[in-house]
């Protein structure tokens, strides 16, 4: 845990150099849009699943890079993904629950480039902070359940660009562990809302964007596999009244996103 918070702390004290060392750097920006579909399942200790939710989801996101005299560089981003997925899944009994779930992603990043890029491509430091919201609807017979995450993840970063027969091919690797997450349960008024630890995530992205020569317009395929642990297991109230114990299961997301980019 340390070492994690002295990964994010670093970017921060790199940033701040970065803009110590030129006071007007080169700006650069762009906005975005795109669909992804989205596969999360819910797991119980011993493998078996529990839920399946899926479905598009639609994102839109804007970015700025500063570029500094001694080849490093800042990027910051925000993005916004929401989106109705089916669910398929059982209540804590066992009986089968079928409904729908929207989900709505906020998340924050910074990425930090020390050196300028050689020629085995580009090493970044990065952080992103992200609130996930998952909203199960209720039915007729079966109460609805409202989960909000917030997450902080450090990580790290591999890019490259190089051109091929009059296009830019930029792929990329990024891998992010979480330090902070804030769990948040509404249970539709049966019980006291929780506010817990949520499990430990790592993320692995992978992407590969490509424009073509002097075009502001680009194209990008991502993948995001996350894998999150099941959370501990916390008191559970109905009215300032111990009921029992709450937990989050294991959970595991896959994300495959396709998105249009336009510089500026």
């Amino acid at each position: 845990m340390g070492r994690q918070w002295i990964a994010a702390a670093l970017l921060a004290a790199g940033a701040t150099a970065a803009f110590a060392q030129q006071a007007q750097p080169d700006f650069s920006w762009g906005l975005s849009a795109g669909v992804q579909h989205r596969t999360l399942v819910e797991r119980a200790d011993d493998g078996s699943r529990l839920v399946e939710e899926s479905g598009p989801m639609l994102r839109i996101g804007v970015d700025g890079r500063f570029r500094f005299a001694g080849g490093g560089a800042l990027q910051l981003d925000a993005g916004l993904a929401s989106g109705v997925l089916d669910y398929d899944g059982q209540t804590q009994s066992g009986v089968p629950h079928n409904t729908e779930t929207e989900h709505r992603d906020l998340d924050l990043g910074a990425a930090w480039r020390p050196w300028a890029p050689g020629p085995w491509g580009e090493a970044w430091l990065v952080l992103r902070g992200a609130q996930q919201r998952r909203d199960i609807r209720s039915t007729p017979t079966v109460g609805g359940l409202l989960e909000t995450s917030t997450l902080l993840m450090p990580g790290v970063r591999w890019s490259h660009e190089f051109d091929s027969g009059g296009w830019k091919l930029r792929p990329s690797v990024e891998w992010r562990t979480s330090i902070y997450h804030r769990l948040e349960i509404e249970f539709g008024g049966l019980f006291d809302p929780a506010d817990i630890d949520g499990g430990h995530r790592n993320e692995l992205a992978l992407a590969l964007e490509g424009s073509s020569a002097q075009s502001p317009w680009s194209w990008s395929l991502a993948w995001m596999h996350a894998r999150q642990s099941a959370s501990d297991r916390q008191a559970l109230f109905r009215g300032g009244v111990l009921f029992g114990t709450v937990r989050q299961p294991r959970i595991e997301i896959d994300d495959v996103m396709l998105r249009v980019r336009r510089a500026f």
